[in-house]
């Protein structure tokens, strides 16, 4: 048995050689899956997902902050549940995916609502779910979060995103700060 890459908690393997053999994810046959699902199907490693963030967490451990799951990058309710069993926070960009996040077991409260173009009926949901923070993008985004947060008799958490405007010599439309 061959596992792809170098890390041994991929647990996806072929048996019988990379040649000729068969593809594994955590000691099942994808061809199995693939009969019993169809197809296209996605396929997750658990084992994977608990052991990269194990190993993330181990080495942030001491450092005074959360680790929070980005919801886009995979909102599959099983994904982001096994982020939430092992303690992690969500970060979103969107009250679809907030409530995702919660309806997948990561409490409003370990909740960071992130991105650009937030709404203020987008803030007001997430105010009135009691997330962690907001990260602000723009002075503009700031004045109708305090507006919506008065309105409701509630304090915004934020963490301002500053661009300091230093020169990235990348694209100009993919360049930050």
């Amino acid at each position: 048995m061959s596992n792809f890459g170098s890390d041994p908690a991929a647990m996806i393997a072929y048996r019988g050689g990379e040649a000729h053999g068969e593809a594994h994810v955590e000691g099942v046959a994808l061809s199995r899956i693939a009969a019993e699902v169809g197809t296209p199907c996605y396929v997750y490693s658990r084992t994977a997902l608990v052991e990269t963030y194990r190993r993330f967490a181990g080495a942030v451990d001491g450092i005074n902050g959360a680790i929070c799951y980005a919801v886009k990058a995979n909102g599959n309710l099983a994904v982001v549940n096994t982020f939430a069993g092992l303690g992690a926070g969500a970060d979103v960009v969107s009250v679809g995916e907030m409530k995702r996040a919660m309806q997948a077991g990561i409490p409003a409260g370990r909740i960071v609502f992130s991105g650009v173009g937030k709404t203020e009926d987008e803030m007001r949901a997430a105010l009135e779910a009691g997330i962690q923070q907001f990260n602000v993008e723009s002075p503009d985004e700031l004045d109708s979060l305090s507006r919506v947060a008065v309105a409701l008799g509630r304090r915004a958490a934020v963490a301002l995103r500053v661009n300091p405007d230093v020169d990235a010599k990348t694209h100009a439309k993919i360049t930050t700060g």
